[in-house]
């Protein structure tokens, strides 16, 4: 695959070739390329042909987080911009959803077999009812903690029919339980089971969508409850400083009942602004080639970016840092 992450005529290797790679060009201001759809149509229906049958092949996944817009100030706007070999593309704002954004994403689910997810959050539930209730006022009283999450799970997975979803992901890290009381823990346990059980119905429901997870597995009290989850991402991995970190999270977490070769870890892209240049680097290494090193040698079923539209911008070859870590992870057979 590394040698057809490239511009121009390059791409007609790809119709050969493990297509775990795509067809969007840069285009330098002033200049314009012919899609490849256009300069060769037969060849470019084989390299989607041959795309869709690399969904199935047993690969290691790439799920891709998209801070989706409203508008499109920019290319790097498009759902249909980004790069082909992205297997599940997390939109960042369910709630706005615009026609133009469903065109995009019917597109590319069509063409390519791309699927779109988002994320459900315990956290920020928690943390939209903190500040609910830091404004409250005798008249106008907010809803207490256990009907204010249910209201709000309702709402969030009302996103998924209207916005045209594959996946659904529950975000909940939950916390260590060794050393509390007996109450505390069964208090804990009650309200772990009403977040999470609203995802095992909504699974019910939705047989033919998938489910996916993002915590701390040790900190679930029943790992029945990540059973359908096809992917679990360890969140603490996103603030990891090395890849023995990963190790030693993947065994903190290898638990009885959970299955460790779903795990997936998450790393952050390099984001362009500049009082953030840190993030996406250990030091002067890469992160997301770190973890698509890892992650290859690994059992574990996929790995996650973050920051993916700041990759965008590059002045000879768009998101090159998310194609190069899909290279590392899932090397061209050729």
């Amino acid at each position: 695959m590394k040698n057809i992450f490239k511009y121009g005529i390059m791409a007609f290797a790809a119709v050969t070739a493990v297509p775990s790679c795509d067809w969007t060009d840069p285009e330098p201001v002033g200049t314009h390329y012919d899609h490849i759809s256009e300069a060769d149509p037969d060849a470019y229906q084989q390299y989607l042909s041959n795309l869709r049958a690399y969904r199935n092949n047993g690969h290691k996944q790439v799920y891709a987080w998209f801070a989706n817009q409203t508008s499109f100030s920019s290319q790097a706007h498009h759902v249909g911009a980004v790069p082909d070999s992205i297997d599940v593309l997390v939109l960042t704002a369910p709630h706005a959803m615009t026609q133009a954004t469903l065109d995009e994403i019917n597109e590319k689910r069509s063409n390519t077999g791309m699927q779109t997810a988002y994320v459900v959050d315990y956290a920020a539930i928690r943390k939209a009812w903190s500040l609910h209730k830091e404004l409250e006022t005798s008249e106008a009283p907010v809803k207490e903690w256990s009907a204010f999450m249910a209201d709000s799970l309702k709402v969030a997975l009302g996103y998924f029919d209207n916005g045209g979803f594959d996946r659904l992901i529950a975000a909940y890290d939950g916390k260590e339980t060794v050393a509390i009381d007996p109450a505390d823990k069964e208090a804990y346990r009650v309200e772990q089971e009403a977040f999470l059980s609203a995802f095992t119905q909504w699974k019910k429901n939705h047989l033919d969508k998938g489910f996916d997870f993002i915590g701390i597995p040790a900190h679930i009290l029943d790992p029945a409850m990540l059973a359908d989850a096809g992917v679990i991402f360890l969140s603490e991995s996103a603030n990891a400083t090395n890849r023995d970190e990963y190790n030693l999270l993947v065994s903190r977490n290898s638990v009885e009942g959970v299955n460790a070769a779903r795990f997936a870890m998450i790393s952050p892209l390099p984001v362009l602004d500049e009082t953030m240049a840190s993030v996406g680097y250990w030091g002067s290494d890469i992160i997301a080639f770190q973890t698509a090193a890892w992650s290859r040698s690994a059992n574990v079923k996929a790995m996650g970016l973050t920051n993916l539209a700041d990759d965008y911008y590059n002045p000879s070859f768009i998101y090159p840092v998310c194609r190069q870590a899909i290279q590392i992870l899932n090397p061209s057979a050729r």
